[in-house]
């Protein structure tokens, strides 16, 4: 590599600590940033601009592809300006930030909505259309809170128990079913009078997988109800506009929601990531970090604009443009030569997963683990680089196991199949037929299994979700995203470092 840094261990080792401790910032879903934090990581990419329109009401996207970001980003005045502004400089007709009032319409987080539990055993007893009337229920209660409905309109005790902090779920049911009359009446007038005012209230819902991650059937009841209640009204109430967040999966399973989900599906957008956005989430991250980085990188970092709460943020024509960066950290080849590879794409092809798509998520993992085992050894003097590839490979293995570990947050059956997988490995790709077998050979357990027990339905879920992927030879493969962290193997793959 032309131009190697000469830098003495002692500056190396500041540097990696950097690197590390900007990549892991922010990682730990139960460690939350605070808000200025938070939006200087933050990187708006062109499919989150799409959230801003009134007539997209289902925003899909999957594990770890940013949805929870992009809502967090959207419950802060500073986040909505930010995308609203960066929306017009990129050409796009959106609203005034003034024309719109934006509230949550659902998360798990805090102690605002029911908790889970208590909405899977309303889910267990009652149909889709009861869990309408719950939304509808809930949906008062969050525009009660933000005073966009004015309070004394509900009799019955409807109002109180709204209120009541034991969350009387059954008679919220049971009451709204009494008074629907009521209740439309005033919607109707809160759309009418939003109308006549060239206003908008957008209610975003986020988190709605966790409502039963360990309850297939009561999550689709539950998800069906909030389908249905927005399939209907979103075209009565032309003012009132749902976001709802949903993972690509569950998106996936239309036939689990019954018809109302093909009423709203041409209202969606998706949130989809290139190899440009992709580093753009790490070179953001290093242009408002990274102190000590700069005499290693400060030629080499993009050009890059003041966008005020988001900080410095990127501003390039083409991935390209951070090949110089990726380089100077990693050097230019995987290995002597470009014999083993160019880094730059050996980065996104090895953390994509079986649908080709790649997420910001496991890229800050990978990076934040191979500088964490660069330091004792210290071996990316030997390229010129900070990192050296090796420690690349090895900090791999440390990504698929988190990855694993994350999806198992949502489906709680991995843990299940990846136990089984460990004690009879198989190695990749294998025939489908084999796959299968071993697939339904899973002994799971009560109340942890996966929405599709046979072997042939569980490897095309697992299809969907990415997991795995179907050669063109008719073979099965696992993608090095997944392959370590599900025990498995590759044939005739070589022994890749360990981590320390």
């Amino acid at each position: 590599m032309k131009g190697k840094q000469k830098l003495s261990p002692e500056k190396r080792r500041e540097m990696l600590d950097e690197l590390e401790d900007v990549c892991r910032e922010g990682q730990a879903e139960n460690e939350p940033e605070e808000e200025e934090s938070f939006l200087r990581h933050f990187l708006p990419i062109r499919s989150h601009y799409r959230i801003l329109e009134p007539d997209i009401l289902l925003m899909i996207g999957d594990k770890g592809a940013g949805k929870s970001e992009l809502f967090r980003a959207l419950t802060y005045e500073a986040g909505r300006r930010a995308l609203t502004d960066m929306a017009r400089q990129l050409g796009r007709n959106v609203l005034d930030l003034k024309q719109i009032h934006w509230m949550v319409g659902f998360q798990t987080s805090g102690t605002d909505f029911p908790p889970p539990l208590v909405m899977r055993e309303l889910a267990r007893k009652h149909g889709p259309g009861d869990m309408q009337l719950f939304w509808l229920a809930l949906l008062m209660r969050v525009l009660l809170l933000a005073k966009v409905l004015p309070e004394g309109r509900l009799t019955g005790g409807l109002h109180k128990e709204l209120f009541d902090g034991s969350w009387p779920l059954e008679k919220w049911v049971d009451n709204l079913q009494q008074q629907q009359g009521l209740v439309f009446g005033i919607m109707d007038e809160l759309d009418n009078r939003m109308r006549r005012d060239n206003r908008y209230v957008f209610v975003i819902y986020d988190e709605l997988d966790r409502v039963g991650a360990e309850d297939w059937e009561a999550l689709q009841q539950m998800l069906r109800g909030l389908v249905q209640l927005w399939a209907i009204y979103s075209r009565r109430w032309r003012r009132l506009r749902p976001k709802l967040f949903l993972r690509r999966d569950l998106y996936d399973r239309t036939p689990s929601f019954g018809p109302d989900i093909a009423k709203i599906a041409a209202s969606k957008a998706e949130i989809v990531w290139d190899v440009q956005e992709f580093y753009g989430v790490l070179m953001k991250r290093l242009l408002n970090s990274g102190a000590r980085l700069r005499p290693l990188l400060d030629q080499a970092l993009p050009p890059h604009t003041d966008a005020g709460p988001l900080g410095k943020l990127p501003v390039v024509s083409s991935a390209e443009d951070y090949r110089r960066a990726v380089e100077r950290l990693f050097g230019p080849y995987m290995g002597s030569d470009p014999r083993k590879g160019f880094t730059f794409n050996w980065i996104p092809n090895h953390l994509k997963d079986g649908r080709g798509r790649i997420y910001p998520r496991p890229l800050l993992r990978l990076v934040a683990e191979a500088a964490r085992m660069e330091i004792p050894q210290l071996r990316g003097q030997e390229t010129g680089a900070l990192v050296h590839h090796t420690a690349l490979r090895g900090a791999l293995d440390q990504v698929s196991e988190f990855r694993v570990q994350e999806l198992q947050e949502e489906f709680p059956w991995i843990r299940t199949m990846q136990a089984a997988l460990k004690k009879r490995p198989f190695l990749v790709p294998e025939n489908r037929e084999e796959v299968e077998a071993a697939l339904a050979k899973i002994p799971w357990e009560k109340g942890k299994r996966p929405p599709f027990k046979a072997g042939r339905e569980l490897l095309e879920f697992l299809f969907e979700l990415g997991i795995t992927q179907l050669r063109r030879d008719g073979r099965v493969d696992v993608g090095d995203l997944y392959l370590r962290g599900l025990g498995l193997k590759r044939k005739g793959g070589v022994a890749r470092p360990r981590s320390a």
